[in-house]
This record gives C-alpha cells, sequence and structure tokens, in this order.
C-alpha cells in the first residue's frame, strides 16, 4: 500500500499540473482546484477529496475532477466510495493513477479474492503493472495462497524479466512450497530449457549464480544431481555463505536466534575453503572466502578468531580488501587494541576519504582512547555528510538522526552531562518516541544519578520494543539504583544465558555480582596543631566490613574504632560493635550496637531524583569535633538534613545537629551549596559555600569556649586526571586541589578570616576497591586567636 501511494502521488501531479482551467472555468473554481492540490501535497487528504468532491459534483463535464477525486479519496481512505466507481466500463478509460489509487483501496479494505480479480482486470487492461504485480505477489504471500503467489510470481517475473526482484519473489515462493519444480517454473521463460539436459543445467546453475540466487543453485547441485563444474559448485557453496552473511542483519533479536544465519555462514564458508583446497582453486578464489571468513568471525563476536586469520593472511603479503580490514579493526577495537584498530581505520581512510563505515569505527576507536578532540572532527564530518546523504540510495543505521543522536552522547562520554542533555532536550522535542534517543537519556540520566528519569526513559523504550535488549537492561540497572535489585536479578537471569556477549548484558551481570559483594571500607584522621604551648596530635579510626547482601536487601557487618589525642588534650578510646544495613527502594538505613553503650542510627530516605532526607543518632560516642584538634567522648548527637540536587553539577542542603556533650549542650544549624563550574574529561572545577551557626550551653568547657558562632565559607575545589586505563576504563588516578576563604564571627570576639588549603589524590583500583588520602593546613580561630593545624586523611572501600 505505502509503496504504491508514493508512486501515485507524483503521477498525479503531473497528470494535474501540466491542465490549465478548462470549459471557461471562474478564477474561484481554478482557485478552489488549486487549494486542493495543494491540501493534497501536504498530507491532509480529506479536506481536500471534499473541495475535489465539490468539484466533480459542480462540474461532471470537467473529467480530471472525477479521476482526481478518487486519486486522493484513496489516499484519504475513503476506499467504499472509491469502489463504487471502478465499473468496468470506466476502468477502461481511466488513467492509470486512478486505476492504482482503485487497487490500492481493494487491497486494504476488500478480500483478498476480490482483490486478485480486481488486479487481473488493472493489468490486462495496462499489459502489466511493476508496483501491483510486486503488491500481488506479497499479499497472495500474506494469505498463505499458494497458487495465487505461483500465479502472480510468475506473471511478475514475466512481465519483468530483468528485474532481481521478480526473480527472488519467485525464487523464494517456489522454495517455500517445497522447490519441487523449481528449475522449471523459474527458467521456462529463459529459452525453453530442456530440463534433463546436462548443458542446460549447468547453464541454469550459471544463470542463478549470476542473479545472485547461489542457494537455489546449490539445491540443484546438491539436492537435485543437477550438472555443475567444480568453479560454479565453489561459487554456489562460497556465494551461499556471504547470502547467509547479509542475511545475519535480519536474524531475530531473540535467543537462540541471533546468529542463526551467520553460523550458517560460517558452515558455508568453511566447507567452501576445504572444497576449494580439494579441487586446488586458484589463491584468489581461496583468498575470497577467507576475506568473508573475516567478516564471519566478527559478526559472530569471535574477535580473536577474525583477527588470527587475519594475522595468517597478513604474513603471506597479502593486500586485504578494505570491507575486511574494517572489521578487523572492529575485532581489535572489541579487544580493547585501540591502536591497532586506528592504524588499520587509517589505511582504509587513505585510500577513500568518503567511507562513512571507517569514520564512524575510527570515531568509536578514538572516543574509546579518550581522544575526544580528534573524534569530534570526524562525527562532525560524519554528521554533514548524512545530512546531505541521498535519499533515493538505500537507508543507512547510522543516518542524520543518529548522528544528531551521538552528538549528544559524545558530550556524555566527557561527562558534560549539561550539554548533553540539552542536545537531547532539542531532539526530544522532535521526535520524542525514537527508541535509541530514548535510551541516550536514559544513560545520561542514569549517569547523572538521576535514576528514576533514566528508569522513564529505558521504560519507554522498551515498552515500544520488548525485545530491545538495552532497553531492557538500562531499565534494570536504574532499578536497581534505586535499591530495587529483584528487578535487575531477573532480568540478568533471562537475558544473560543468550546474550553474555553483548556489553550491555556483560555489564549488568558484573553490577549485580559487584553489588551482592560484601565490602570494607575504612576512615582515618590525623591531626596535629598547637593547643597554647603544646603541641597535640590526634588520630582516629573506623574500619567497618560488610557482609554479602542477604535476602537482596539486607547485609551485617561489624565495625571497630578508636580515638587516641594527646598529650595536651589526652584522651584514648576504643570500642567494637556490629549492625544491620538495610537497602530498600529509595531507602537506606543503618542500626548498630557496640561497646559501652554505644548506639547509632541512621537512615536516608529518597525522596525524587532532586530531593532525599536523612536523619541519624548516635549516643555515648567518641570523637573528634568537626574542624578542631578537640577530642571528646561520651557524648549523644542527633541531626538531620534536607539535600537536593539537579544532576552530578549542582547540589545544595540544609541540616541540623542537636549535640549533648559533657557539660554542655551544643546546637549547629547549616547550610551548604555547590555547583560545577567546569567539565573536561581529564578536570573539573567545583565551587562550593557554606554557612554555619552554632551555640553552646556552656563557655568554660575546655573544647570550645563561644556561646555563639557563624561561619562564612567558600572552597575551590579542582581535580585533575593524571591517568586512565584506557582498555577497561575501570582504573584512574585523579590529583585533587583545594583552598577555602572565610570568615568566623565569634560571640565576645571579633570577626576573624579563616581558611583552608591542601592536596590530595583518589584512586579507583578495577571496579572493586577505591582509594584516597589527603593532606591540608587550617587556619581557625578559637577564642578570638587565630590558630593553625595539619589535618590528614585516608579512606579506602574494597569489595570482596
Amino acid at each position: 500500500m505505502k509503496k504504491i501511494k508514493y508512486l501515485l502521488i507524483p503521477t498525479f501531479f503531473t497528470f494535474t499540473h501540466l491542465l490549465s482551467p478548462v470549459y471557461g472555468q471562474a478564477q474561484t473554481e481554478q482557485s478552489q482546484y488549486t487549494n486542493a492540490l495543494r491540501l493534497n501535497k501536504s498530507g491532509q487528504y480529506q479536506e481536500s477529496a471534499k473541495l475535489l468532491k465539490s468539484l466533480m459534483l459542480h462540474y461532471p463535464q470537467v473529467e480530471r475532477y472525477k479521476s482526481d477525486y478518487i486519486a486522493v479519496a484513496s489516499n484519504a481512505k475513503l476506499c467504499k466510495e472509491v469502489i463504487a466507481y471502478a465499473t468496468p466500463s470506466y476502468l477502461a478509460s481511466s488513467p492509470i493513477y486512478v486505476q492504482e489509487a482503485i487497487f490500492n483501496c481493494y487491497a486494504s479494505d476488500e478480500p483478498f479474492s476480490k482483490t486478485d480479480t480486481f488486479a487481473k482486470t488493472i493489468v490486462k487492461l495496462q499489459g502489466k503493472n511493476r508496483a501491483i504485480e510486486e503488491k500481488m505477489v506479497s499479499l497472495a504471500q500474506n494469505q498463505s495462497d499458494s497458487l495465487a503467489a505461483l500465479y502472480w510470481s510468475h506473471r511478475y517475473l514475466q512481465d519483468f524479466p530483468g528485474d532481481q526482484a521478480a526473480w527472488r519473489a519467485r525464487g523464494a515462493i517456489l522454495q517455500k512450497q517445497g522447490n519441487e519444480y523449481a528449475a522449471l517454473l523459474i527458467y521456462e521463460d529463459i529459452n525453453k530449457l530442456a530440463p534433463t539436459n546436462p548443458e542446460v543445467q549447468m547453464q541454469i546453475i550459471q544463470v542463478l549464480l549470476d542473479m545472485g540466487a547461489p542457494s537455489l543453485a546449490l539445491d540443484l547441485i546438491n539436492q537435485r544431481g543437477w550438472n555443475a563444474s567444480k568453479i560454479q559448485k565453489l561459487r554456489a557453496m562460497h556465494n551461499t555463505g556471504a547470502v547467509d552473511l547479509r542475511w545475519s542483519d535480519a536474524d531475530s533479536d531473540l535467543a537462540p536466534d541471533r546468529f542463526t544465519s551467520v553460523d550458517m555462514g560460517i558452515e558455508q564458508l568453511t566447507q567452501s575453503l576445504e572444497y576449494a583446497k580439494l579441487i586446488q582453486a586458484s589463491d584468489d578464489q581461496i583468498q575470497s572466502i577467507q576475506y568473508d571468513l573475516i567478516v564471519a568471525y566478527t559478526k559472530r563476536k569471535y574477535w580473536t578468531k577474525a583477527i588470527e586469520l587475519y594475522d595468517q593472511l597478513l604474513k603471506r603479503g597479502l593486500t586485504i580488501p578494505s570491507y575486511a580490514l574494517m572489521d578487523v579493526a572492529t575485532s581489535y577495537s572489541a579487544i580493547h587494541q585501540y591502536a591497532k584498530a586506528e592504524a588499520i581505520l587509517k589505511e582504509v581512510l587513505l585510500e577513500d576519504p568518503k567511507n562513512m563505515d571507517a569514520q564512524l569505527v575510527l570515531y568509536y576507536s578514538l572516543v574509546d582512547q579518550d581522544q575526544f578532540t580528534q573524534a569530534k572532527i570526524i562525527l562532525d564530518s560524519l554528521a554533514i555528510q548524512l545530512k546531505t546523504y541521498p535519499t533515493y540510495l538505500p537507508k543507512i543505521n547510522f543516518d542524520y538522526t543518529r548522528a544528531l543522536i551521538e552528538l549528544a552522547n559524545f558530550e556524555a562520554y566527557q561527562e558534560k552531562y549539561q550539554q548533553a542533555n540539552q542536545q537531547l532536550k532539542i531532539l526530544l522535542d522532535e521526535i520524542p518516541s525514537n527508541a535509541d534517543l530514548l535510551k541516550a537519556a536514559g544513560s545520561v540520566s542514569q549517569s547523572e544519578g538521576m535514576h528514576q528519569a533514566a528508569a522513564d526513559y529505558y521504560q519507554i523504550a522498551a515498552n515500544q520494543d520488548p525485545q530491545d535488549i538495552e532497553a531492557r537492561v538500562g531499565y534494570a540497572i536504574a532499578r536497581m539504583s534505586q535499591g530495587d535489585i529483584q528487578t535487575l536479578k531477573q532480568t540478568v537471569g533471562e537475558l544473560y544465558p543468550g546474550y553474555s556477549d553483548m556489553t550491555s548484558v556483560k555489564n549488568a551481570s558484573e553490577r549485580l555480582a559487584h553489588d551482592q559483594e560484601g565490602y570494607v571500607t575504612g576512615d582515618f584522621a590525623l591531626g596535629n596543631g598547637d593547643f597554647g604551648t603544646q603541641k597535640n596530635n590526634n588520630r582516629t579510626s573506623d574500619l567497618r566490613v560488610y557482609s554479602p547482601t542477604i535476602d537482596d536487601n539486607y547485609r551485617v557487618y561489624a565495625r571497630y574504632r578508636d580515638l587516641n589525642s594527646g598529650p595536651a588534650i589526652p584522651v584514648t578510646q576504643q570500642g567494637v560493635g556490629g549492625g544491620i544495613q538495610y537497602t530498600g527502594i529509595n531507602r537506606e538505613a543503618e542500626v548498630e550496637v557496640g561497646s559501652e553503650g554505644y548506639a547509632r542510627a541512621e537512615g536516608t530516605q529518597t525522596l525524587s531524583d532532586h530531593w532525599a532526607v536523612s536523619a541519624s543518632y548516635e549516643r555515648n560516642a567518641f570523637y573528634l569535633l568537626p574542624g578542631s584538634l578537640y577530642a571528646t567522648y561520651a557524648g549523644n548527637v542527633a541531626g538531620m538534613n534536607l539535600k537536593w540536587k539537579n544532576g552530578d553539577t549542582t547540589e545544595a542542603a540544609v541540616g541540623y545537629r542537636y549535640w549533648w556533650l559533657p557539660s554542655n549542650i551544643k546546637q549547629e544549624i547549616y547550610g551548604s551549596a555547590s555547583q560545577r563550574l567546569w567539565t573536561e574529561y581529564n578536570y573539573k572545577v567545583d565551587l562550593a559555600g557554606w554557612i554555619g551557626n552554632q551555640q553552646n550551653t556552656n563557655a568554660n568547657v575546655s573544647y570550645f569556649s563561644p556561646i555563639n558562632q557563624t561561619e562564612y565559607s567558600g572552597t575551590l575545589n579542582l581535580r585533575i586526571l593524571q591517568w586512565r586505563d584506557i582498555e577497561t576504563k575501570k582504573f584512574d588516578f585523579w590529583h585533587r586541589l583545594f583552598a577555602s576563604y572565610g570568615v568566623v564571627t565569634q560571640s565576645g570576639f571579633t570577626t576573624l578570616p579563616m581558611n583552608n588549603y591542601g592536596y590530595g589524590q583518589d584512586f579507583n583500583i578495577g571496579d572493586r576497591r577505591t582509594l584516597s588520602w589527603g593532606v591540608g593546613r587550617t587556619s581557625f580561630p578559637f577564642d578570638g586567636v587565630k590558630s593553625s593545624y595539619i589535618t590528614g586523611y585516608l579512606n579506602f572501600e574494597a569489595r570482596y
């Protein structure tokens, strides 16, 4: 239907626009007719049909009104009216485009038997009609009407013997119906060749090979015992394997049928290679099979096999064709040998600078190597080429829309999520249901920590196509990030057996195993500074060991803590304890009890992608007071805070803490905000601000004097990437520089400045271990007197 309609419209306009006003038409009549043509051209068929029908009824003597009305009414699906005009006398005199319009309505609204009869009438009137005959072959197959399929495929082939589509349609129908008399039925119009003559059989085999039907030729050779030369048989075997590779692009996305055609291709190519060596075929013929095997291995994701075969051919000094080199480069990229892939792709582009497939593979290779400047040049070039890609050429997977989506992905690869979101928003407004676009938006949201938005995007894509594996996995991981481990477990369990080779499924499986493992965390702090005329040193340790998940939502853990301070402020404490950690959907909590009456409870409730609220309570705690040298013990503290974030670049929080300390009650209310100022893949700049006020009931306690204190400060944080493992992206090493400046107002004393500066390093050691350390110097007024001290920290987490 769709194809015929598009054939109809050009014919319709060619016919009508050549006409000028006839029979003394009034200007308003011509204007109405012109308006009808305009509406039809813009796809407003209903409105156009109404105008044309009015003209037809008022001016029955103008034949073109009736013809044009039938054509437009067919587009508007007014098929009952259209079919009513299909009288034998009118059909005999009507233009071809009108006959095709009426056929369109028969094909969409009438039973197949009536459509069949009508199509034969039209073809008889016209002599032949490619679009109608091709459509009737398709309709007959859909109706499983074997006789009609045989008739129309024969008629199609007879009327258009040079059309390869006609040959393929005829061959497909015969194969589907058993292929019993395939040669006679297909080739009875080819010089009426005798089906038992050996020479004729070889000629027919050759025609089949030349027309691109090697599987049928091979079937005649192997199953029907037809005569063929060794070279013909080799060509049939080889080309059948190559056809299987082309068909592999249309294989089902569902396991176990994902690689049906490519597996058949590998089997057939392997057999043809053995046969070629057996008959001592030419080197060119053998090498051609081996080049196709490289392609087959790459399609099957047998990366190592493809590279091994390439190396063998290279050692023989052969010049590998570009189509095989492309797949070798893909195989090298898949095993993270990007430099070799890049060298091959540049060689291909040197011969053909406009090879878009090679440009695309090179772009991804450069991105994988973090060479973003060079990658952007190639992506921009691709986008320009795709924007002007001729519409009459075959549609390609990576089209202009996909290039625009990749431009947004490109920003996300560099963690420039704000820029990526800006581009994605424009595209979502234009094509909100594009699956690739929805998955890109989901990926960006997931990277930003906006898990609910990510789940929504992925769910829409998955609902559109339940077979979209990436959408299903993306949704499951987004749900997992919200605490829904069951969805990820179910998804991985269903997909991994059939899709373990897919990156998304493999990553999801690793993520599931990673999150179910136990882990160890350690937090250590050191301090050194003056207390009056004495030096005071302090040290705290906090080591926790968490078990693997229990029933998906719970872990148990053990904890060791200690505090050492002195000699100016002597405090030595240590404690052991344990507790339970709970992780639910958008909810986390820990409860702990320990030695000497220690207890702790804290929890976080995520309200949305933007909001979360936390609360905590500790009893009989010991710790260093934040931002000082002073240590205390036997204190109780409760607090809560409300956090807001917008992606990974903007955060804010307000909170309140209440301290029951020996001889003192302390209250603190604070607010903080941070904003990412600049992001490149190898450095990040953040600005943070802090405002806090604390009050004490006792001004004479040793660890803090002012009854009231207010602090305003800002911090600039710079992170610089020193090194990242290109192959896995799981190992990296960052430098961190930070500096703060602010003012502190203490009751009874003047307002004085405070500052803090320091240096640290962050390590990601695979996806199972992280390590951070840093050292800084702080200047902060106590009791109206400037005091300086040095602090250091070491934090780590390791999975087991």
